[in-house]
This record gives structure tokens, sequence and C-alpha cells, in this order.
């Protein structure tokens, strides 16, 4: 070889080395869809790609270095949301760590972890939002941070309208927390998110120890989650009449502006008194009563005597159905059948007192173990019932305990089906108002799966819909405030809106997609694409609003994985 070649070969091989060395980064692209928190050591891990072309995908660590290769697998088109979808999976890399997939032609993902106690931050947050609801208190800078708040709607006399069938006086109802972004407080929605929350301290006793979210009860030496429940509890209590009945709603005539709750000025007033929210009352307080035995028996005794008085009230006031006065346009949670109702009611009051009237009830009136969706939160009251039954079913007779096993598993298993078959591997299949409710109720229906059975099946569903929540979605968007790459910054809430804090208040789980889009006169929408309608953006109300009955299934779900998942 002359020299000449030589120097010719060996510059060539510099200048290709060169080359090589400033190849530009790849850039993130949303087109990668993944849980932008993370994932347990033990977990399943999965990403999405839409509307791309690739066939293989890397993992890189901290530093840079490829960990993990991986083939992509074609899902075909999902025509929820218009687009074509291919799967990647690396469950096996479980090493601790942050990392990115990187696929060529595409870019970069969002960053995310694997670690253990990956969802702890998450789930206190979560819970932690009801803090930042509570009405008739302060949020001092102690516990709320830059959130602090002067105190707002102290309840302490308020109206008593037409319809709650008083016409005169007042009724002083404190505390509580607001219900969603607005600033009223509805019975409905109380019992059914409580309830919900308390099978998580019924499973795990210790799953929220005290002081673990810095709330003004931390340091009492009783779990934080049990205080801020508590809380929400003794608000519930005021709204018992004399009767036993249960007044339907403490709100305005009407919404207030976005304002923060200092600046509130319409008049408050006790609204409606009726079946549904009498059987909640009955549910909830029965149920907090069985629980709180230990830590306060006077308490639980209290509850669980005006339980009993509710169940009385309801039986002698079977149909009493609540729609909104004429004058008045809060929030309705109406209802017309109350079999749900009844059937929790009495669920509980059996589980509280042991009386067998309460159990033939449950014997002579069976409700369906299906999944439903259209007016979804029916299916959660019936759910809470048949959770409850179920960590209880020692209690039961046999005849009563097992089909509602072998039922409730049937339901587990009918929802992996559909994981299994749907692009996204989530088993959601109509998106309407709150559907991120939906889809953690789903999640929290595997968790009761794997509890019934140990099977590790369940868990790996529920995780692959928790996925969902925090970004392996159609939209790319974390759906938890405060969290995520891409996390929502104008939630339709009150507070977040009128508190001049570029940043919402953390913690919400937010409404998500919603096909109706009930608000589309005032927000334009993306997509049409039922898997895409929604928008960051303020007054969505029908897509990014906050609720704490979309909060109630996070937290029980997110408590749950961190507790079977910590030593994974």
């Amino acid at each position: 070889m002359t020299i000449k070649r030589y120097f010719f070969l060996a510059l060539l091989s510099l200048i290709c080395v060169q080359c090589e060395s400033e190849k530009p980064p790849l850039e993130t692209s949303d087109s990668i869809r993944l849980n932008q928190i993370g994932y347990y050591p033990g977990s399943v891990k999965e990403f999405i790609l839409v509307d791309q072309t690739a066939g293989e995908f890397r993992v890189i660590d901290g530093q840079g270095e490829v960990v993990f290769n991986g083939e992509l697998q074609d899902r075909g088109t999902w025509d929820t949301s218009g687009e074509r979808v291919m799967s990647g999976d690396f469950t096996d890399l479980k090493t601790p760590g942050t990392y990115t997939i990187e696929i060529d032609s595409v870019g970069t993902s969002y960053p995310f972890s694997i670690e253990k106690k990956v969802f702890e931050k998450a789930l206190n947050a979560s819970i932690k939002s009801y803090y930042f609801q509570r009405a008739s208190m302060p949020i001092e800078e102690t516990f709320g941070g830059m959130y602090k708040r002067a105190t707002g709607h102290p309840d302490t006399a308020c109206a008593y309208h037409p319809s709650s069938g008083r016409k005169k006086g007042q009724l002083s109802s404190p505390g509580g927390w607001y219900d969603a972004g607005d600033y009223g407080k509805y019975i409905v929605n109380a019992a059914l998110s409580t309830g919900q929350m308390l099978h998580l301290l019924e499973q795990y006793p210790e799953a929220i120890p005290d002081a673990s979210l810095n709330i003004p009860e931390s340091g009492n030496e009783q779990s934080d989650l049990w205080d801020e429940l508590l809380y929400e509890l003794n608000w519930i209590r005021t709204m018992q009449d004399r009767d036993g009945g249960v007044y339907h709603k403490l709100t305005a005539k009407n919404f207030s502006g976005f304002i923060m709750p200092e600046a509130y000025d319409l008049e408050r007033f006790i609204i409606g008194k009726g079946t549904a929210a009498t059987l909640g009352y009955a549910a909830v307080m029965a149920q907090a009563g069985r629980l709180y035995t230990s830590a306060d028996p006077v308490w639980s005794a209290e509850a669980i005597i005006s339980a009993e008085k509710a169940w009385k009230w309801a039986l002698r006031n079977r149909n009493v159905p609540f729609s909104n006065p004429e004058d008045v346009s809060t929030g309705q949670y109406d209802d017309t059948v109350f079999s749900d109702d009844f059937y929790w009611a009495a669920a509980e009051l059996y589980l509280a007192t042991g009386e067998r009237k309460y159990l033939k009830y449950l014997e002579k009136n069976p409700q369906p173990y299906q999944h439903q969706l259209t007016n979804s939160w029916k299916f959660f009251v019936r759910n809470n019932a048949f959770h409850s039954l179920l960590e209880n079913r020692d209690k039961l007779p046999k005849k009563m305990a097992d089909p509602l096993v072998s039922d409730h598993l049937k339901l587990a298993d009918s929802l992996l089906v559909k994981i299994d078959k749907n692009p996204y591997h989530v088993a959601l299949d109509r998106y309407e108002w709150g559907s991120n409710s939906d889809v953690l109720n789903q999640a929290m229906i595997l968790c009761v799966a794997h509890r019934l059975s140990g099977d590790e099946k369940y868990l790996a569903g529920a995780e692959r819909i928790n996925d969902y929540i925090f970004g392996k979605n159609a939209t790319g968007y974390c759906f938890l405030t405060g969290f995520g790459s891409k996390p929502v910054m104008f939630p339709h809430h009150r507070p977040s809106g009128a508190d001049g804090i570029a940043d919402p208040v953390p913690g919400f789980v937010i409404g998500g997609p919603n096909h109706d889009r009930q608000d589309q006169h005032e927000v334009e929408y993306n997509s049409e694409h039922p898997a895409k309608a929604y928008m960051d953006v303020e007054p969505s109300f029908a897509s990014n609003e906050v609720c704490i009955n979309w909060n109630a299934p996070a937290v029980f779900v997110l408590g749950y994985l961190e507790q079977n998942r910590k030593n994974q």
C-alpha cells in the first residue's frame, strides 16, 4: 500500500468516526406513549408507538448506554383514536434507574424510572388533593406551601331551600371537601368516594402512615388517610335531618366564577332530600363506623346508629328522586333507580351490625354483577357493596359468598380479554364524562380479583390500566396534575385558575377524554375520535375538570400497587 493511499484511508476513517460522534441526538417524540412516572422492577413494562413504522427499539440508561433491545409489535389501527399502533415490551428489564426509549427515525421517549415505591409520591399527592379541597378552613403555608389560601365557605348558617322540606331556619354544616372544580358539596358523591378509599384502609390499615402527607392532623398517631376521610365524614354527618333523611347537597343556586374560596359571595343553601343521598349516607356511615371502632368507639357507635336511622327513613321513602329545582343549576347527581343504593347500604349495615334483616335483604335483592359504562357511577355504587362483602366473605353464607367470588373473577377475566385485544392494552371501550374514573375503577376490579385469587395476571392487568393514566394514552398527557413530562396545566378547577400560580394544585386526576363533549360550544376540540376528545384548557368542564370520585379509585389502585409491589 502506498503512503499516499494509507493516509487517504486513515483520513477517511477519521472523518467517519467524527461524523458518527457528531450525529445529532434524537429528539423527544410524542409518538412514543408510556408511563411517564415509571414502573416497579417486577411489573409489566410496555409502551406504545403511534402513526410511525419501525422494527426495533432500545432502552437507554442515564449514562447513555443501551441496556435493552426489543422488537415492536404491530397492533393494527385503533378506531377509537384513529391511530396506527405498535407496542414494545421491556418487562425483563428490572434494574432500578432512569431510562428512555429510543427508536431510530422516530426519536426518544420522555424519561421514566424503574424503582421500588415508584408511585409513592403520586399516591400521597392523590390523597393530599383532598386536603387542598377542604372547605371552612384555611390552607396554611406549613401544609400547603405556595398553594396556601384563606378560609372559604364557613357554612355555619346555610339557609334551607324549599326542596329540602323545610321552610325556614338554617343549618350549620361546615367542613368537608369541595366536590370538584366548583365549590359545591354533594352527599351522593361524597359517600361513593369516601367508601372507595375506606376499602384501602380495610385491606391495608397502615398503607398511609401517620405524618406521611403533612396535613394538620399529622403526628396524631393515626393514619393520615383516616384523618383526611374523617374531615369529610364529619361533614357528611351534619347533613342528616332529625327524621333520619339526608339532604342532597350544599351549594349556591348557581356556580360561581373562577374565584378563590374567600372571594365567594353567593348565598349557600341546603338543597334537596331524597332516597339516594340517604342510602349513600347509611352505607358509608355504617362502613366507617365498622372500621373505626377501635380508634374511637364513641364516634363509631354514633355513626352506625345514624346509619340505621337513615335506613329506616329510606324504607319509608323508597322512591324520592332528586332533580334540580327550577332556580338551581349546580350539579345534580340525580337518580331514579335506587336498587344499587339499597344494596350497598344493606351490605354495610349487615357487616357493621350483624343483624340478619340486612342479610335477608341482600339475599332477596341480588344485584347484577356486570360491567356498566353508561351512567357508570351507578355500577361503582354496587361495586362498593360487592367489594366490602368479598373482603368479609367469611361472614356470609357459603351459598352467597361463592357466587360473589366467582362472578367477580369472571368480570375481571372479561376485562383482561379486552386488555389483550385493545391496541393500547386498556379495557375501556366507551369514553364518557370522567372516563379516567372508569379506567381506574376497572383497575380497582382487577386489584380485588388479585386479592381474592393471588393470581399475578390480575395485578399485571391493573398495572397496564394504570399506565394509561400516567401517559400511555391517545393524548400523551399524564392525567395527574403535577406529574409527568407532559402534565395537565389548565384543569377546570377554580383555585388553580384563580390563585395566580402557573402550576395547578397537584394531585388531581382530571376527567379525561369525553366523546360527548358537553362543553363544545365553549371549547374547540382537536379531534372527534373518542379517545382523543380531550383539551387541556380551563373552560373544558367536560374533559378537564377534577372531581373527588375520580381521585378515589386512584387512591385505592396506587395504594394497592404500592402494597403488593413493595418487595418486587
